[in-house]
């Protein structure tokens, strides 16, 4: 489904209590300023940039500023290393049916054949294919804004995991599954699936998204103990280390932000007060 991949960017395990806003203030546990935390989503629509002021205030109130990982500080060769199946391709692990199929799709989405792609991770191929099909208003995605602003103001810049995490988190999804998500991509064609998803992280109704994702089959069974779950940790701790440091701006995908296992509840539980900020977005039509 078309939803798998913002999902991974959204959503999971949500609950009431975190359905206020997608930016945080953190406070307490010793720390004499606050810091921010900004629930992301990977895209380049037009629409999740349209934030009012507050959250640029707390912005540029902040001298650091944290992502997930820092991809500027990956070599190329690490970068390219790390999206290689070590056996195999994706012709040995298709039917013949399929491989057609997703040959036919990649080039017509992304205008690239899909040989120089036979030895790439399945998951990189399905995440290609998906953001080929939304809106491109922006330079790049809203993640990615923050980092050049952080930049340009010449504020610290931080990653909250390294590059290696990652990559063992989508590595712990097989490849068989990764092949199903790449073939579900393909064979989804509906758009209705991001409107219903954009409009909901827009209004901040998280419960909608909870809704619209959670008959989602597509994603295998051990995906949110890979992707999410132990990854929050990994997040929570370096949060804390930095907040120690920095009156730091945190942008991480909202998906990682709730639940009884999101960074919102292993930051309260190191001891720190983290409150939503209410905002609007300006642009929603």
């Amino acid at each position: 489904m078309k939803k798998s991949f913002l999902f991974i960017s959204i959503l999971f395990l949500i609950n009431n209590v975190y359905s206020q806003s997608l930016l945080w203030k953190i406070t307490g546990n010793g720390l004499k300023t606050p810091s921010y935390l900004y629930g992301t989503i990977h895209i380049q629509d037009k629409r999740v940039f349209s934030f009012d002021t507050t959250v640029t205030n707390a912005f540029n109130s902040c001298d650091a500023f944290a992502m997930e990982i820092l991809l500027s500080k990956v070599k190329p060769e690490t970068l390219k290393k790390a999206t290689i199946m070590k056996k195999g391709s994706l012709k040995e692990l298709m039917s013949e049916d399929d491989y057609k199929l997703v040959a036919k799709v990649f080039h017509e989405k992304t205008g690239a054949n899909i040989l120089l792609y036979d030895k790439m991770k399945p998951f990189f191929l399905s995440s290609q294919i998906e953001q080929a099909d939304m809106p491109k208003d922006m330079d790049e995605a809203l993640d990615l804004y923050f980092y050049k602003l952080a930049e340009k103001q010449g504020k610290s810049t931080f990653g909250v995991e390294k590059f290696e995490q990652q990559v063992a988190a989508i590595d712990k999804v097989s490849l068989k599954d990764q092949i199903k998500m790449l073939i579900d991509a393909v064979k989804d064609t509906s758009k209705d699936d991001f409107s219903e998803l954009l409009n909901a992280y827009l209004n901040f109704n998280l419960n909608k998204l909870m809704e619209l994702t959670s008959k989602d089959t597509t994603l295998p069974g051990n995906f949110a103990e890979a992707f999410l779950i132990n990854r929050n940790k990994v997040m929570a701790k370096s949060i804390k280390k930095l907040t120690k440091k920095h009156k730091i701006f945190v942008a991480v995908g909202a998906a990682h932000l709730p639940g009884d296992k999101g960074v919102i509840k292993l930051l309260r539980d190191y001891g720190f007060t983290v409150e939503p900020v209410k905002f609007k977005f300006n642009y929603k039509s």
